[in-house]
């Protein structure tokens, strides 16, 4: 909803206006971006367990080649 908003007002902006637009637009900008990387970082899993089996996580980095 926030990133909904800078959009709209981003689009106020006029060449040789108020810099404060200019801002707006990059903090969208900024904003779309972060939710990007945000969303590719998340991992889901779902398992269904039977009765007596366990589940064990653990979060380890392993080094990208």
């Amino acid at each position: 909803m926030l990133l909904r908003a800078l959009e709209l007002l981003a689009r106020r902006r006029r060449p040789g206006g108020n810099p404060l637009w200019t801002a707006v637009t990059v903090a969208a900008f900024l904003l779309r971006l972060y939710h990007r990387r945000a969303d590719r970082q998340e991992v889901s899993l779902r398992e269904e367990l039977r009765p007596g089996e366990s589940l064990l996580i653990t979060h380890t980095t392993q080094p990208r080649g």
